[in-house]
């Protein structure tokens, strides 16, 4: 096993707790049954977590083909990064614990502050360490802040606002846009 391997393994097992949350939730949600008032934007937003952390996985395997070798620095943003898709994925669904009614439109108005800003700090650590490594380790030329920047705002302001249908559509356009993103990419051994 390279070093790198036993890195990506430390990590993975966090992105592992992170979609055995998700999973783990769905699944008492689905078994509470009619206790449950059904609502589109936290499933959706679970959805959306769930597609992140699958990047992130092809993200980091991807990462092994760079010259050198990942720095502690730069493994403790790896680390963090894998940390906050962990809080994503405990925030998103609503524990279900109790006999009360569980209120799925409720919850995500409950939780959609804390859920963006999560996932703005998630967007600038993974995004940080990925331009940090590129640049040290693969000789990779900074090309300034690209329009992918402008999600952190976005997330920003979706934590503040409360429109339904604007919450919705960023959600829909996260998912298409976490499935396209590796979409037809091979895992190949460098």
């Amino acid at each position: 096993m390279s070093p790198f391997e036993y890195l990506l393994l430390f990590a993975a097992i966090i992105l592992g707790l992170a979609i055995s949350e998700l999973a783990i939730a769905c699944h008492r949600l689905v078994s509470a049954g009619d206790r449950v008032r059904w609502d589109w934007l936290a499933p959706l937003a679970a959805l959306v977590v769930g597609l992140k952390i699958i990047t992130q996985w092809w993200a980091w395997y991807a990462a092994e083909a760079f010259p050198g070798g990942l720095r502690f620095e730069m493994f403790i943003g790896v680390v963090v990064g894998g940390v906050l898709l962990f809080l994503l994925a405990a925030t998103v669904l609503p524990e279900t614990h109790g006999a009360g009614e569980i209120d799925l439109a409720a919850h995500y108005r409950q939780v959609s502050r804390r859920f963006w800003l999560l996932f703005a700090a998630h967007f600038v650590v993974v995004t940080g360490v990925s331009t940090w490594a590129q640049i040290s380790l693969a000789g990779a030329q900074y090309g300034g802040l690209s329009r992918a920047y402008l999600v952190v705002p976005a997330a920003v302001a979706l934590g503040f606002v409360r429109a339904r249908w604007l919450h919705l559509l960023a959600l829909l356009v996260f998912t298409g846009l976490y499935l396209v993103q590796y979409f037809g990419q091979q895992l190949v051994h460098p």
